[in-house]
Order: C-alpha cells, then sequence, then structure tokens
C-alpha cells in the first residue's frame, strides 16, 4: 500500500468515472459479461466479490444468470489489485516516490440497469444542474426515487422505463478545473458506468485532464458497453 509520503495531502482519495455518455442507451443481457471480459483482459477483475440490487439494497448471487439481468438497476463490484498492472492502467503515481510495485487500486464496481443515475462529484469543481426531468409516456415529469440504495456513486435515480424523454442536465465546472476536463459535451446522467476508485493512491493524471493514459482500455471498454463514455475525475 502506498505510504503517506506527502503530508496531509494523503487524506485525498481519488475516483474516476467511465460513463456512458448517450441519452438513448440501453443495457443489454451481455453488458455485464462484456465489460467483466474487458476487466479480466486487463487484470482488474475475474469475477465479482459482490453484487447489489440497487432499488432494493439486497445483494444478490454473483452467478452469471443474475449479473446478465440488471433489471432496473445493480451494482457489480470487483475486489482491489495492485502493482503494475495500475501503472499500465493509469500512467505514475501523482507521487513520484511511490514505486509501482506500491500502487493499487480499492475496487472497480460497474453499474447498469434501467433507471437514469445521476452524475455527482463529491468536491465543488463539477455541478450538474437539473433543468428538466424525465417526462413519463404521457408527457409528465417523474420525480427522483426516494431512498435508493447508491453506495455513494452517484445522486438521485429516475425511472427508466415507460418515458417519452430522458432528463436534462447542465454541466457547470468551476474555473479551477476546467484544465481538468476531458470532455466538450456531458449528459450528467447515466445508465452504464464503471467506476474505478484508486483511493489515497492518486494517479499522476489527476494533476492535468482526467483521462486515463491507457486509451486501448477506454476503447475497449466502449466496444464492451457499444457507447460512448465520458471519463469524470472525483477528488475526496
Amino acid at each position: 500500500m502506498i505510504r503517506a509520503a506527502s503530508g496531509g495531502a494523503m487524506g485525498i482519495e481519488y475516483r474516476h468515472f467511465l460513463v456512458v455518455n448517450d441519452a438513448r442507451w440501453r443495457p443489454q443481457a451481455d453488458t455485464a459479461s462484456r465489460v467483466e471480459q474487458v476487466l479480466r483482459a486487463w487484470s482488474l477483475g475475474d469475477r465479482p466479490d459482490k453484487v447489489i440490487d440497487l432499488v432494493q439494497g439486497e445483494q444478490l448471487s454473483t452467478e452469471p444468470a443474475t449479473v446478465c439481468a440488471p433489471g432496473r438497476g445493480i451494482a457489480v463490484v470487483y475486489g482491489g489489485v495492485d502493482g503494475a498492472v495500475v501503472e499500465k492502467l493509469a500512467g505514475p503515481s501523482y507521487y513520484p516516490e511511490v514505486r509501482p510495485a506500491d500502487r493499487y487500486i480499492m475496487r472497480t464496481t460497474l453499474l447498469v440497469g434501467e433507471d437514469y443515475r445521476i452524475q455527482t462529484t463529491s468536491d465543488s469543481s463539477i455541478y450538474f444542474e437539473m433543468m428538466e426531468p424525465p417526462l413519463d409516456g404521457r408527457g409528465n415529469p417523474l420525480e427522483p426515487i426516494d431512498g435508493e440504495f447508491s453506495l455513494d456513486l452517484y445522486a438521485d435515480t429516475f425511472p427508466g422505463t415507460d418515458i417519452s424523454e430522458p432528463p436534462t442536465l447542465r454541466a457547470h465546472v468551476a474555473e479551477f478545473a476546467q484544465h481538468n476536463i476531458g470532455w466538450t459535451e456531458c449528459n450528467g446522467f447515466w445508465r452504464g458506468a464503471l467506476v474505478i476508485d484508486f483511493g489515497k493512491d492518486l494517479p499522476g493524471f489527476a494533476r492535468g485532464i482526467h483521462l486515463l493514459p491507457a486509451t486501448q482500455f477506454v476503447r475497449d471498454l466502449s466496444e464492451a458497453f457499444r457507447g460512448p463514455l465520458v471519463q469524470i475525475g472525483e477528488f475526496n
């Protein structure tokens, strides 16, 4: 594990989102298995530690049949990895004295389902303002679902079935964070996302544009989702 090489700064943690940035995208029966194949190929996960029903907050079976039927929403949680595989994905550490052998990822989580999940960040760099909620089949605005089990990986959730229009959000980016943004347009909501928790092992690219150096991994993941991806960095 990484040592406290930079004093108080080591209290900061970093989380990286890769989200499907297509308002009309919907998960398919093989979405989770396709993503897992990419994680396995990059030594980031072989079999999930747990699968959670995001609506009920209940832990489900990790058997493939369950994962292939995400319904309104599941979280497929993979355990941590360490060593050189982290540097292959994320490049050198934020801290020059940290060796590749000491690098780690705390966990990787796939979130997928029919419901719309609103992107959130826990610092003040990016805020997504709700302009229009999704509309149901009759054109009526929908309310967010109350009390969903979110794992603190997203904000509100809106029902994703029987809708005529998805939500509309506006991104607000603080001036100090403008140089970190690697996208020109971001929906601010998604039905599919991969979240990589680096914890206190801050990757060096967090100093600049929040894009994984492993561009082939991003291409592989986009192909697995069958949709375009946007990358969003989050400090805690």
